[in-house]
């Protein structure tokens, strides 16, 4: 069963047509060259098929590699291998790989709420502008002076410390973006990509997260304190520089063994875009919280995620629940 077969299985009471919503539908003679069956909607007179409106329209690929793609990313291989074994461009597994975890996160975001107890703590990774492009390529003095006055930095070579003086600063500095982690006692995660680590921001991150009964556990840093009193969340700070490491109940070691599993993870990627860095943290949520699903029916259920609906044209089709394949709930 590939990919167009989960997409049509999640259609409720028939085919509706993704741009009026009418259920007055019916194949459409014509096949697509990759074998896919469009609908043709008597009320519109518009076509569709079972991709319009996800990320995978519009491809000219099979759907067989589409599965194989989900594998590799189950697996966590780099671009390079990913193309050399499905035989496809670089910039093709590039394209793929961020369509799917765009739409990934998109989902998610919207069904994310922790209740209970929550852990919070934040993690840093290197600012990264790798990939960024500029008009002059064949003058790389003019790039350096591009680089540096659109970031505000002059560009480093790949693996040097920060502002190419071969040092790696730790902790918070603007050579650094945090990652501020929230996870709950059903390990439901939630990583927030921060500008900065102040009260203001964490307010305005933290917050629409959060259920309406949450204990926060936190570190000692004082703008939890002030959003959690703002807020009237009940917290807990746990000062590990005094030794304070759990009160009964309430530790953080829980996201800080998901910060290791995620810092051992992402070296595989030598580096990451900061501007795709959100992309990269979903993707990590969803491998650690469904590391116990066999190979096979994960890859199905990946992509049956990944391919809602994200245009605002196809609000008005509907879908079941839960997963054609294996019948479990989708989120």
């Amino acid at each position: 069963m590939n990919i167009h077969h989960i997409r049509e299985a999640h259609f409720r009471n028939g085919v509706v047509c993704p741009r009026c919503g009418s259920k007055s539908t019916k194949r459409d003679g014509k096949m697509i060259g990759t074998g896919r069956q469009r609908y043709f909607c008597k009320a519109c007179g518009r076509t569709f098929s079972d991709l319009t409106g996800t990320p995978l329209s519009y491809t000219k690929k099979s759907a067989e590699m589409w599965d194989e793609m989900a594998r590799c990313m189950r697996e966590g291989k780099s671009l390079r291998a990913t193309a050399e074994e499905l035989n496809i461009a670089v910039s093709t597994a590039f394209a793929w790989r961020h369509k799917i975890l765009a739409s990934l996160r998109e989902h998610t975001d919207e069904d994310s709420e922790l209740d209970g107890i929550v852990e919070a703590d934040e993690t840093f990774f290197r600012r990264s502008y790798k990939g960024s492009h500029f008009k002059d390529k064949l003058n790389p003095d003019a790039r350096k002076r591009d680089f540096e006055q659109r970031f505000g930095r002059k560009p480093r070579k790949h693996g040097k410390g920060a502002y190419n003086q071969g040092v790696h600063k730790r902790g918070r500095s603007k050579d650094q973006v945090p990652v501020l982690v929230l996870r709950d006692r059903t390990a439901r995660t939630v990583s927030l990509v921060l500008e900065r680590v102040d009260a203001q921001t964490l307010r305005q991150e933290m917050i629409p997260v959060l259920g309406t009964d949450v204990v926060l556990c936190t570190d000692a840093l004082p703008a939890f304190k002030k959003v959690c009193k703002d807020a009237a969340i009940e917290h807990v700070a746990l000062n590990a520089k005094a030794g304070v490491r759990s009160r009964g109940v309430y530790h953080i070691q829980n996201v800080n063994a998901y910060h290791g599993r995620l810092k051992d993870w992402m070296v595989r990627f030598k580096g990451v875009a900061t501007k795709y860095l959100a992309n990269y943290m979903t993707w990590f949520e969803y491998l650690d919280t469904t590391r116990a699903i066999t190979s096979g029916v994960w890859e199905r259920r990946f992509l049956a995620m990944a391919c809602i609906d994200t245009k605002k044209i196809h609000r008005k089709m509907v879908y079941t629940s839960e997963c054609a394949i294996c019948h479990q709930p989708i989120r």
